[in-house]
């Protein structure tokens, strides 16, 4: 009875290894898939999020034609250490991508302004601040940007689907080539890349302003700016505060001021102003000199008024 037991046992385990060495396959083979699976998730995960954001960079440049970043930095003459800020740099709204250039172009105006302002407040020679103003205003107003922008070809490179803003963007830089820049309105847009290209180079050189002006002062040409005169500066800023003084107190009427002229020359605008004012002796009007602004063309005219009412003995 105890023996044959025992080959019952025999017997049940000799069927038992086979059952029990396929279940072991079936579960190596589970296991084996479960892994796959489960690396191809991780993959997964990784190029889609992970390497999205750690070589955002590198997929910004594959998407962008390498000929072009290569262009726009020997513009530049820097070369980027992130390509993505270069892109969205040249990246117009109309594009509908999830960038344009227009946070770029806000830190970039504030950057280049401080810049400009910074070089011209440390030259040797001191400047005052009507020099300093007109020097800033010559180095990075709309119509001075998109001079250079034209005048470097960066309208090549930017990245837009509006028609006809493109189209404006043609014609004015046809007419830069043509030399009739002047008579045409520089597109806003082109001053925009200039000043989304500065933000980049800045954000990409970690906040280095110095550095950030040693690229752009070529890119902006400031050598071939020319610094304003001062001899009649301080007599023309106050003009226009002395002579409505002089009204109030020999009770004639306020000085009245009409545009004469308001048109483009070369990268800024020019304006003359005239003034008239109601004297005792009758109305006195004079014209004043080609400015650069609004404000200098009034002060012009009202300086030379004030010198003309001196010269009648008006005064």
């Amino acid at each position: 009875m105890e023996h044959h037991f025992t080959q019952l046992d025999d017997g049940a385990s000799a069927d038992v290894k086979p059952a029990s060495n396929f279940g072991a396959a079936v579960a190596t083979v589970l296991l084996a898939l479960l892994l796959q699976i489960f690396w191809r998730c991780c993959r997964s995960i990784y190029r889609n999020h992970v390497k999205k954001y750690k070589f955002s960079s590198s997929s910004a440049a594959a998407n962008m034609d390498r000929s072009i970043i290569a262009a726009v930095e020997k513009i530049l003459k820097y070369t980027f250490k992130d390509k993505r800020l270069l892109k969205e740099a040249l990246t117009h709204s109309s594009c509908c991508e999830d960038m344009s250039y227009e946070r770029l172009e806000f830190i970039g105006d504030a950057v280049l302004g401080l810049a400009v302002a910074t070089q011209f407040f440390c030259w040797e020679q001191p400047l005052n601040p009507y020099q300093l103003t007109l020097l800033r205003k010559k180095s990075v107003s709309n119509e001075r940007l998109a001079l250079m922008a034209a005048r470097h070809e960066l309208d090549r490179f930017i990245r837009s689907k509006d028609i006809a803003l493109n189209s404006k963007v043609r014609d004015y830089v046809k007419a830069v080539k043509q030399g009739d820049d002047h008579t045409v309105r520089g597109p806003d847009i082109l001053a925009d890349i200039v000043e989304a290209l500065a933000g980049a180079v800045y954000l990409d050189l970690n906040f280095d302003l110095t550095k950030l002006w040693t690229i752009f002062k070529d890119v902006l040409m400031i050598d071939e700016i020319e610094v304003p005169k001062d001899s009649e500066s301080p007599e023309i800023i106050g003009a226009q505060k002395e002579l409505y003084g002089l009204c109030g107190k020999r009770n004639w009427g306020r000085p009245v001021y009409s545009l004469v002229k308001a048109e483009p020359c070369q990268y800024e605008m020019k304006y003359v102003y005239s003034v008239e004012v109601e004297t005792d002796d009758g109305v006195c009007r004079h014209k004043g000199d080609e400015k650069s602004t609004p404000k200098d063309a009034r002060n012009s005219a009202a300086y030379l008024l004030l010198r003309s009412l001196q010269q009648f003995s008006i005064i």
